[in-house]
């Protein structure tokens, strides 16, 4: 591998790593807001899962880095002021967070993994991608709460925050560094489309799967999208 994809795919990695460690701190933190012991314990070993997911990317980035914790440590201020952000007043706000958020992580998981070589896409996927438990856990507690247009407007609320904060951070990385730019660049190679066209397309495939969410719910109009 390139020493400057090498450099970048660490660097992809360390801001992966750190986000899936505080995805971690939220769904553990959320057990406490559950509404009965058995929806906490289920919350409960969904967290423990997101902790595997971190450990997982977590010695992977120590396969590209003799530094993964300085890696990590230059990506916390864009996840921290998102998660930091994250309203977790009680179950309905954690529910439109873990069915309508945290999945942003994982649509960004599977356009990035085909970008990356066969290893590293593998562990992406099975850190980020493969949240569809948690997501049909969250989606179902969600959806029983949404029982009127008052719980419709509050949630389209939520969700407009979160999508707002993410694309936010998003732009604050591509503009801060190159890393991403170079990886989805290598990713398409063979058609001859650049890193910066390549990072658009990412960022369509993501929002296309947040509106698909949004109109399962109930929450977007189909017809508004088109």
């Amino acid at each position: 591998m390139p020493e400057q994809l090498e450099l970048a795919t660490a660097e992809v990695l360390g801001a992966l790593a750190y986000g899936q460690l505080r995805s971690f701190q939220v769904t553990a933190r959320a057990v406490a807001l559950a509404p009965d012991a058995r929806t906490a314990d289920e919350l409960a070993e969904l967290a423990v899962r997101e902790h595997a997911g971190y450990a997982l990317l977590r010695d992977t980035l120590a396969r590209h880095t003799d530094l993964p914790a300085a890696v990590m440590d230059r990506q916390k201020p864009y996840f921290d002021d998102y998660f930091d952000r994250v309203q977790m007043d009680d179950w309905f706000a954690a529910c439109a967070f873990f069915a309508l958020g945290l999945p942003i992580a994982a649509d960004f998981g599977r356009e990035l993994a085909a970008s990356l070589d066969p290893e590293t896409a593998l562990v992406v996927v099975a850190s980020l991608a493969d949240r569809g438990p948690f997501e049909r856990f969250a989606t179902a507690h969600l959806r029983r709460q949404l029982g009127d247009e008052t719980s419709c407007d509050r949630a389209r609320q939520l969700v407009a925050h979160l999508l707002g904060w993410a694309l936010q951070g998003f732009q604050g990385v591509v503009s801060d560094t190159d890393a991403l730019k170079v990886v989805l660049a290598s990713g398409g190679a063979a058609d001859g489309e650049s890193g910066e066209t390549r990072v658009k397309r990412l960022a369509i495939g993501v929002m296309q799967g947040h509106h698909r969410r949004m109109i399962d719910l109930g929450l977007e109009d189909l017809e508004e999208i088109i």
